[in-house]
């Protein structure tokens, strides 16, 4: 037999491998997970209060630091888009309590007047840098 016809059968397979990986790694990335959602901007309710929406996800907050204007009664509204709960907790004991993978809930700061931490009170989470900067601006 030929040496041409002894490689044309490798040739095929190599070929029908290479379209293979290419239809798997389309397939892959078509049905990859979505990019993180965004949060949705700052505004000024009604009552004057400034609601500032922050996600909650991958051991962190989003956006992770807010700048309050000066004197502005804020209010944190959360979402949990993680797998995995978490809260927020503020240093006058003001808390989400523990939000499970869809679940929301506002957290009144009262009047901003200086910087501020939050942070998310499950073991290890702040530690790894779940940290909600507030700051007057």
């Amino acid at each position: 037999m030929p040496r041409s016809s002894l490689l044309r059968p490798s040739r095929a397979r190599a070929r029908v491998a290479a379209a293979l990986g290419a239809l798997l790694l389309a397939v892959t990335a078509a049905c990859g997970p979505d990019a993180p959602p965004e949060p949705a901007a700052p505004y000024t309710a009604a009552d004057g209060s400034y609601h500032v929406p922050v996600l909650m996800a991958d051991m962190r907050f989003e956006p992770s630091t807010i700048v309050v204007p000066e004197g502005a009664h804020l209010v944190v509204e959360l979402e949990n888009t993680d797998g995995m709960p978490h809260d927020l907790v503020l240093p006058d004991g003001a808390t989400s309590g523990l939000l499970s993978r869809g679940q929301k809930a506002t957290v009144d700061v009262g009047t901003v007047t200086e910087a501020l931490e939050g942070w998310c009170s499950v073991q290890g989470h702040r530690a790894a840098g779940m940290v909600l900067g507030i700051s007057v601006g």
